[in-house]
């Protein structure tokens, strides 16, 4: 009884902090906008004020924009796969059964491991005054999984899933996490047009990194004969001597279009059309990360290494945490002065590189303003390997509005449940 609750305690636990880890992040400028995520970011075309800075800066010299001002918006994000945040609520304050824990490993292996997530979003400030804008946010994400061996050891200790004593295999563990500040200084020009509305605008971006953390697991074990545990997860991560203000730093540049013609709009934006952004490896280190446990005798070395040092492996993810191009492209179409329709098309140019958001994105958005102080918006997305789906409605009294949004999300990000609330004048 007392090893089925320890193990019960370190399953909850080690799931539970899964959920804490930091998960992808939803743009380099995080989104100010509450309008943004509950249109499910389908809106390229339509973006005003503080909101086109990291979407579309194109639409800070269109109608509708002009003065604006976020305070503090803040999105947050997390996820927990295949044993999810509902499991862990279900089984709050009890002892979890033999049923349940074999369910929950079963669910696991099919998937390959337990993945869990967390991420924060922070705008700072966000302003606009005529056809320029500012912009400072912080984003930290990261992500954590756990092979289906750890998750049997966390379940079941090496006492075994059947009651019988077996060898486990605890490789395939993974972990990475960063945090970054971003200051964007948007500028747009209106263009001559005959027939309609059109704009230019781009954004330049100055980032610096505050820290940064890889981990893999390439081996290790718990054995029974002899009864031995080893462990191997070497970790690259910025070195404890060094600032954190500072470990990394870069420069980026979006550019932008809008059209509108009629009730008609059209919209295309490519971020990071050039980004210089890398993290500096002389403020980096090593852990080697190995410990082995045996009756009378243990050894271990978390010792802090040049960086240099780590295996090529690691530090090849760490040089490919950079920026990548993407395009983003919209249509909207006003379908009455109160109601608006939207589709967007974005597209990641690499693999590799941070991924800010799913590397595909088809969907279509809603907003309606009919109710004059309330809007409602609602949006949707066939993403990489998975959907989004989004809702968001603001109080608007005045120049002040009160904006909040969530949305749910699936594919090779992982499962994520996003939510944002922001204050806001001139914009939402």
């Amino acid at each position: 009884m007392r090893t089925n609750r320890f193990c019960t305690s370190v399953a909850l636990v080690a799931l539970a902090a899964l959920a804490l880890m930091a998960a992808p992040a939803s743009a380099q400028l995080a989104n100010a906008s509450a309008s943004t995520l509950g249109l499910s970011g389908n809106n390229t075309a339509t973006v005003r004020g503080f909101g086109a800075i990291s979407v579309n800066p194109a639409g800070l010299a269109m109608p509708g924009s002009g003065f604006s001002l976020a305070l503090l918006p803040i999105q947050l994000r997390t996820g927990l796969d295949p044993v999810d945040l509902q499991d862990l609520a279900d089984v709050e304050g009890t002892l979890l059964s033999a049923a349940t824990k074999e369910d929950w490993l079963t669910r696991v292996v099919a998937t390959g491991g337990e993945t869990g997530s967390f991420g924060a979003d922070i705008t700072e400030f966000a302003f606009t005054a005529g056809n320029f804008g500012l912009q400072v946010s912080t984003v930290a994400a990261g992500s954590l999984t756990l092979s289906p061996g750890m998750v049997e050891a966390i379940l079941f200790g090496n006492g075994g899933r059947t009651g019988a004593p077996a060898d486990l295999t605890l490789s395939g563990a993974a972990a990475e996490g960063f945090a970054i500040s971003t200051g964007g200084l948007s500028i747009a020009f209106p263009l001559a047009s005959a027939t309609g509305d059109m704009a230019f605008g781009a954004t330049v971006k100055y980032s610096v990194g505050h820290g940064v953390a890889v981990a893999r697991s390439t081996s290790g074990s718990v054995s029974l004969d002899p009864i031995r545990v080893d462990v191997n997860f070497p970790t690259v991560h910025t070195s404890e001597d060094e600032d954190p203000v500072n470990t990394g730093n870069g420069v980026g540049v979006d550019v932008g279009f809008m059209l509108k013609q009629d009730r008609l709009s059209f919209g295309v934006s490519v971020q990071n059309v050039v980004n210089t952004f890398a993290w500096d490896e002389s403020k980096l280190a090593f852990r080697p990360g190995t410990a082995s446990f045996e009756i009378g005798e243990s050894e271990s070395d978390f010792d802090e290494m040049p960086y240099n040092s780590a295996p090529a492996s690691l530090r090849t993810i760490v040089t490919d945490m950079t920026f990548k191009p993407s395009i983003r492209v919209g249509a909207a179409l006003d379908v009455s002065d109160d109601f608006t329709l939207s589709g967007d098309l974005h597209n990641r140019f690499s693999d590799d590189g941070i991924a800010l958001a799913p590397k595909y994105h088809l969907g279509g958005g809603a907003e309606f303003r009919g109710l004059k102080v309330i809007h409602l918006r609602g949006g949707a997305a066939i993403i990489t390997d998975g959907i989004q789906y989004s809702g968001g409605v603001s109080l608007v009294l005045g120049p002040l509005n009160l904006s909040a949004a969530a949305a749910v999300q699936s594919g090779d990000i992982g499962e994520n449940v996003l939510g944002q609330f922001s204050l806001s004048f001139g914009n939402r």
